[in-house]
């Protein structure tokens, strides 16, 4: 299928918002039709290089791969080339008309206009609250859209770096001095994102659909490229304005920036922790941004300024009272209606109805519905058959108000339900009386929870889904399953699903069922693969009995799936024995501080699309590690010194997660503490960092790298849970207070505040550079502890090409 006027209404509206940004000043023409005569001479160019594979398969019968893919994107691009080209015919439309006219003559450059110090600050902060508070929203949503694995994630973090590291630059060099229409434009600009984003993913995406990397790292580019545009410019823009008086320097902008951020990520911490939804916040906090700006900069009447305000607390109300996520949830979820809709601290419940049956979904994928007999049979009967009289079974996440029926069908006592999300909970325990009286409902991470608990059970049944992102893959790692065998009876049976029931598995598949297999058979004498409608693996010290449907018939279990009637015995056994023949048993065990599983994971979602496999990684190098050729080598410390502390706060959440599992909540305090230490750093004048020359903070940045990995194994047993918490968030300070300093020094010098816009854009792109590289590849394919030390070799080159000059 070709996206015909999807590629066409994305094209012409990525014109639309690049003219607008002309037309109010942020560039001038010339940069505007540069910037288009590039994308007409790229989509030429692809276009052209696709026809002629395209050609030479057709005439001289070539045998290239992955033709089909190279049709599609020859006629893709064709489809940009056109569009482009109708701007470019449009644009020169007038030329010969105008031969003797007099050509365009540049908007003469605005003085900034002062402003007094209060004013400053306050729009330093509501830039960095606003700022910080679209993003936690905005990464949430399209967490929820995309699947959320980890390269999406370092996407994200990466494009809206990108972004606001381009506006940043573009900054520099405008002529727009207009305080006013600068945060005009930035109270209004996530109105565009939250757009595009809708709009694309109605476009693009089917209702569930997980896309594919390349995708959804160009829909999260097209998304938030408006907003982080603006957020960059205006940043830049107030710290010109400031550094007007010489007492307000650039790192005490960012200071001021910083902080609103924090105090940001506590607020939304709080009020997204089921107070608010999702889409609520974000209109309020665009609407507050707007009627900050209006009644600062645009209303000068007492009298109109108080209506004004009772009119925007008048709306503020409505947008609480009013059920307004409803309405965005129902265009993101099309096929059905949806009747509720509520965020928690975890993720999104969903309740909708299709012609007259219920649903409900988690996170935009569907968890359970009425008709999903052969899904639940299989969960619960394959693991529940090996074991003789089962008293108490364990089920972990997952869908327990199907389940439950199928477990009734044994003599259970107690069925423990362990699920970390309360709100999904309450939902899936509206059950019978009688079968209420054996569920125990524990609202606790499973690891923790299997750690701390002394209570042993006869069946564990493992209903996560498989681990596509770090945080799922902790729950199929030689760890978990160590735990897991220590709360089983001597004759008890684990079960879990690391994937779907494919019947042909390709290379990275099977790297990936291979890393779990091995993990099991550490820690169990028996695994056994079962090929269902998804990929099982049962576990148990006792000897596996694949005999399905004997085992249904002697047990007399009437069942609507699992029975003779659908499944064969024989076939089975042959399709397990053939699964067992094709595991590696060479590949690593996929472990906490090694979780490998998840690289494997990315890898297998990579394959399913191979023709997008090396335009998503060029795509990737292009607007992430490209950009360090363009920084300055008086910048360099601070692009690899960004790029470190981003990728450490990705470890270090890693980190509390792998110790104290409750990783949600506290978030947002290690982000805090990470956020206070930038703060700190760059905004105030601390005499102790004084008396330290700046080579030397760089060389104390590396060693506390080299210390933390050295040290990590040991940091990472500690079980005590406050001491962990302490020393996590004061590991994200100390890196954060010396890089907030070198952003300080850097900014001091006389030049500081013209060169502010570079160190930042420098400083944006080395983070984004620093998410991507650990969180896609770095953590899966090296371990955390071998990660960190590349931390400080990063730093290193900084130092070495930045600081170091030949002579």
């Amino acid at each position: 299928m070709y996206h015909v006027i999807s590629t066409g209404f994305t094209a012409i509206l990525l014109y639309l918002i690049s003219y607008f940004f002309y037309r109010i000043g942020y560039y001038s023409l010339q940069i505007h039709r540069k910037f288009w005569n590039l994308v007409l001479a790229l989509a030429f160019f692809l276009t052209a290089i696709a026809g002629v594979f395209i050609a030479l398969q057709i005439t001289y019968k070539w045998n290239i791969p992955y033709i089909k893919e190279i049709l599609r994107w020859h006629v893709e691009f064709g489809i940009g080339l056109a569009i482009t080209g109708i701007f470019h015919f449009i644009w020169h439309l007038g030329y010969y008309g105008k031969l003797f006219k007099t050509t365009e003559v540049n908007p003469e450059k605005q003085n900034p206009q002062k402003t007094d110090s209060f004013s400053i600050k306050m729009n330093l902060f509501i830039i960095g609250f606003v700022s910080s508070s679209v993003q936690l929203l905005m990464m949430k949503e399209i967490m929820n859209i995309s699947g959320g694995y980890e390269l999406i994630t370092g996407s994200f973090l990466g494009s809206w770096l990108t972004g606001s590291a381009l506006g940043a630059s573009i900054a520099s060099k405008s002529t727009l001095n207009d305080i006013r229409k600068i945060n005009l434009v930035f109270s209004l600009s996530p109105l565009v994102s939250l757009f595009l984003m809708l709009f694309l993913s109605r476009l693009f995406l089917s209702p569930g659909e997980t896309p594919s990397f390349l995708a959804a790292i160009i829909c999260t580019l097209i998304i938030l490229l408006p907003f982080c545009i603006v957020s960059g410019f205006t940043f830049i823009k107030l710290i010109r304005i400031a550094g007007m008086n010489n007492s307000f320097l650039p790192g005490k902008s960012f200071s001021i920036e910083t902080t609103g951020g924090i105090v940001s990520g506590v607020v939304i911490s709080v009020l997204a922790a089921g107070m608010l939804g999702t889409y609520k916040l974000l209109l309020l906090i665009i609407l507050m941004s707007a009627a900050y700006v209006a009644a600062t900069y645009f209303i000068q009447k007492p009298q109109v300024k108080i209506t004004f305000k009772y009119v925007i607390l008048l709306l503020c109300t409505l947008v609480i009272i009013l059920n307004t996520d409803i309405f965005f949830r129902q265009i993101l979820l099309p096929a059905i209606r949806v009747t509720s809709t509520k965020d928690t601290p975890y993720g999104n419940i969903s309740k909708g109805k299709y012609k007259g049956e219920e649903s409900l979904y988690y996170d935009h994928r569907l968890l359970s519905y009425n008709d999903d007999a052969t899904e639940r049979e299989e969960d619960i009967h394959y693991a529940m058959l090996q074991t003789e009289s089962p008293e108490k079974v364990m089920i972990i996440s997952g869908s327990l108000l199907t389940r439950l029926p199928e477990i009734m069908k044994y003599p259970v006592n107690k069925i423990i339900y362990i699920e970390r999300d309360p709100s999904l909970a309450d939902y899936e325990t509206r059950i019978s009386d009688s079968a209420a009286e054996k569920v125990v409902i524990v609202n606790k991470d499973a690891l923790t929870y299997l750690r701390n608990s002394d209570e042993t059970v006869d069946a564990i049944i493992l209903l996560i889904p498989p681990p596509t992102t770090l945080l799922l893959d902790r729950y199929y790692t030689f760890e978990f399953f160590h735990e897991v065998r220590k709360k089983l009876k001597p004759d008890g049976v684990f079960i879990c699903s690391p994937g779907p029931g494919d019947n042909y598995m390709n290379k990275e598949s099977i790297n990936l069922y291979s890393s779990i297999y091995n993990s099991l058979t550490a820690n169990f004498k028996n695994v056994k693969p079962v090929l269902g409608n998804k990929l099982y693996f049962i576990a148990s010290d006792k000897t596996i009995s694949l005999s399905f449907c004997q085992l249904v018939e002697e047990r007399n279990i009437k069942n609507f799936y699992v029975n003779s009637d659908f499944l064969d015995d024989e076939r089975i056994v042959r399709k397990s024995e053939e699964i067992n023949g094709l595991i590696d048993r060479g590949i690593k065990q996929n472990r906490l501080v090694f979780p490998v599983a998840s690289f494997h994971s990315q890898a297998y979602e990579f394959s399913k699309s191979l023709g997008e496999k090396i335009p998503a990684l060029v795509l990737m190098f292009t607007i992430f590690a490209l950009p360090v050729i363009t920084i300055k080598r008086k910048n360099l410390l601070m692009y690899f010194s960004a790029s470190a502390l981003a990728g450490f706060e990705i470890i270090i959440l890693l980190s509390l997660q792998l110790m104290v599992g409750n990783m949600y909540q506290l978030t947002g305090l290690v982000v805090a503490g990470l956020m206070t230490g930038l703060s700190a750093g760059s905004g105030i004048n601390i005499r102790l960092l004084n008396t330290i020359s700046f080579r030397n903070k760089v060389i104390i940045l590396i060693l506390f790298y080299i210390i933390f990995g050295a040290t990590y194994n040991y940091i990472v047993l500690i079980k005590s849970s406050a001491l962990s918490v302490f020393l996590i968030v004061l590991s994200g300070f100390i890196p954060a207070l010396i890089t907030g300093r070198i952003f300080r020094e850097l900014t001091f010098m006389p030049e500081g505040v013209s060169d502010s816009p570079l160190v930042y854009s420098a400083d944006l792109a080395g983070s984004a550079f620093g998410f991507i590289v650990i969180t896609g590849f770095a953590v899966p394919l090296l371990g955390i502890q071998t990660s960190i030390f590349i931390l400080s070799v990063l730093i290193f080159s900084g130092m070495l090409f930045g600081t170091i000059r030949n002579k």
